[in-house]
């Protein structure tokens, strides 16, 4: 008979580590992917925030909004933000159409843009 072998060899257990080292890498790359998605997620929901107010604010004011670009500065959720609303005519007559785009203040491509509608009654 030949004797009983205990435990696992180095080449084993080499193999068992890199596995579990591919294991984790894989588990590292979709926790940072989440994270990122996440914050881009919170960004657009801000942005949406600050353009639903700017067009809240056209709506609430007296009269039919006045055609072409406006433009104004909000501050939300610890960040500035800068907003751009272009007034439109559109195919029913006593109704603009609002479309905000929103940028964060360091000057980067809109992170949302939002259409709505204003008009009177």
């Amino acid at each position: 008979m030949s004797p009983r072998r205990r435990g696992f060899s180095l080449l084993e257990v080499l193999v068992a580590l890199l596995v579990l080292a591919l294991a984790m890498a894989a588990l590292v790359r979709t926790a940072a992917g989440a994270a990122a998605q996440l914050a881009d997620r919170r960004e657009r929901v801000i942005a949406q925030w600050v353009a639903s107010n700017a067009i809240s604010e056209v709506r609430l004011a007296p009269g039919l909004p006045a055609r072409g670009i406006r433009s104004g500065e909000a501050r939300m959720a610890g960040r500035d933000w800068r907003w751009r609303m272009t007034v439109a005519d559109t195919a029913l007559p006593g109704v603009r159409r609002l479309d905000v785009a929103v940028t964060a203040d360091d000057g980067t491509a809109p992170v949302l843009v939002l259409t709505g509608f204003a008009g009177t009654p």
